[in-house]
């Protein structure tokens, strides 16, 4: 809705340049996403699967990371389309089973047309799955359970805890769901900064870092090199 007219192959040209700079930085990951699109529909339209398809398409093209999508409030089949199209490692689908409310409205999870159109498509991308995302509140549900049924249910590959109380309170969950989904990848989906990215390398299997490394919280702002690379860092020493 805030689309302001830049060439969508110049905002390509920007995010694949950011992504190789990260890339440079010793980040193991990178995303595309419409994440200034504001306010941000539960499931887009034509025009935005189309634009980050041209984007993630650069992304993936100008680095030898994993590249994930991420479309909309809970665009899940729409991220699997384009992940599958760009070739793309992975989507992040926020609310991928149970029932969330927020400032959209209600919030359903996707799970079933997630598998329908990997199935479709014959697509092997994997899909995150937040556990109790940031931006919504979850309804009649518990960490555990919610993190149960992502796994059980939705056959997710990895999950992302993120907790608007901090960094410490998303270790902690991340530690009690341990027992919960064995064996599957726990992920601090946001709010790490400088000051927490050694205790989030040490608790959790990886950082999802989105307005910590920009310039500004501006919807266009570009990822500020110094930043990314004192992140990078602290990556590169947790992991030696």
């Amino acid at each position: 809705m805030n689309y302001a007219g830049t060439p969508v192959r110049e905002i390509a040209r920007r995010a694949a340049e950011d992504a190789v700079g990260l890339q440079q930085a010793g980040f193991t990951h990178v995303m595309v996403q419409d994440a200034s699109d504001m306010p941000q529909a539960v499931r887009v339209s034509a025009p935005t699967v189309a634009a980050l398809s041209v984007v993630g398409a650069a992304v993936t093209e100008a680095v030898y990371l994993p590249v994930g999508v991420v479309v909309g409030h809970n665009d899940g089949p729409s991220a699997v389309a384009v992940g599958h199209a760009i070739g793309a490692r992975f989507v992040r689908v926020k609310v991928l089973t149970g029932v969330a409310i927020g400032p959209t409205g209600w919030i359903e999870g996707c799970a079933h047309e997630v598998a329908a159109v990997k199935r479709t498509l014959g697509s092997d991308v994997e899909v995150w799955a937040d556990v109790h995302e940031a931006t919504s509140l979850p309804l009649a549900s518990t960490p555990r359970w919610a993190a149960r049924e992502a796994r059980e249910f939705g056959r997710a590959d990895a999950l992302v805890v993120t907790r608007d109380s901090g960094v410490p309170d998303a270790l902690a969950a991340i530690a009690d769901l341990r027992d919960v989904v064995p064996g599957v990848p726990l992920l601090v989906g946001g709010r790490v900064g400088l000051g927490t990215i050694d205790a989030t390398v040490a608790g959790a299997d990886g950082a999802i870092l989105g307005s910590a490394i920009k310039r500004s919280s501006a919807p266009d702002a570009r990822v500020d090199p110094d930043v990314a690379a004192r992140f990078g860092a602290a990556l590169t020493a947790g992991a030696a």
